[in-house]
């Protein structure tokens, strides 16, 4: 099997397929090419999410993937920062950690992060998993379904039994249920599953607004079947739509209304 030497490696490589890479694909094959051809997702949600994932699970990469800016340090204190001289001071540290290859990230969204670490770390059954668990653990496979090559990288795993995933919500935590289908975990804990050839999976989420409520979901024998039936499908329309450019390009949707 592939082994990568970084991550860059890891996340430059489109041989293998990853769960992301079939969200990509649900989509459509032409916005699936868009993405391998250098496209790129970003947005607050995905930075503070990146920024937390970090701190929780590799403290020891923050210094190298952030760069933390406190608007008090803002040259023109008589204004705010959406004045002219303020934002492009904020611009220039933008560009500066882009030429780095780092994200430029709030205080107030770090202090958030860590509010949210300690709030896990201080409840003890969240404290025993990222105690007993190895962190960010990569693993190629063949799928033998569709004989595609595939990837992943889980947040934690236990014993090679027990994958654990790292979740942040902005809404109620008893929403996460309805709207995990949405966001297509069930997709991604049957891929993980089968791939790293584990017995459960769980997701620990917790809420960004206070008080920061935790929930621990185990994904039922249904959750993982629904997911194990679109993950094979899609994997089946990536080798049937997405081998090049043009193929993904000229491919169009029949249904019916």
């Amino acid at each position: 099997m592939k082994n990568f030497n970084d991550d860059s490696e890891y996340y430059g490589d489109w041989e293998w397929t990853t769960n992301s890479q079939l969200g990509y694909v649900q989509k459509s094959p032409s916005f699936y090419w868009m993405m391998r051809n250098g496209g790129k997702i970003d947005g607050p949600a995905l930075r503070f999410g990146n920024l937390f994932h970090t701190l929780v699970l590799e403290p020891q990469e923050y210094a190298e993937r952030f760069v933390i800016f406190n608007p008090e340090d803002r040259p023109d204190k008589l204004k705010g920062m959406t004045a002219k001289f303020n934002k492009a001071w904020k611009a220039r540290l933008e560009e500066t950690c882009k030429e780095e290859g780092k994200l430029l990230m709030s205080l107030d969204d770090y202090e958030l992060a860590l509010r949210l670490r300690n709030k896990m770390e201080g409840v003890q059954e969240i404290k025993s998993m990222l105690d007993a668990s190895e962190k960010e653990v990569p693993k190629t496979w063949v799928d033998f379904n569709t004989m595609s090559k595939c990837k992943g990288k889980c947040d934690m795993i236990i014993d090679g039994d027990v994958i654990v995933d790292i979740k942040t919500t902005g809404t109620d935590i008893k929403d996460f249920r309805r709207k995990a289908y949405n966001y297509g975990y069930h997709r991604q804990a049957a891929f993980y599953l089968d791939g790293f050839e584990a017995k459960e999976f769980i997701f620990v989420v917790i809420e960004t607004k206070a008080p920061h409520q935790i929930g621990v979901f185990r994904a039922s024998e249904d959750f993982l079947s629904r997911g194990r039936e679109e993950y094979i499908s899609l994997l089946e329309t990536k080798k049937r739509y997405c081998e090049s450019n043009t193929q993904a390009t000229n491919h169009i949707i029949h249904e019916e209304l």
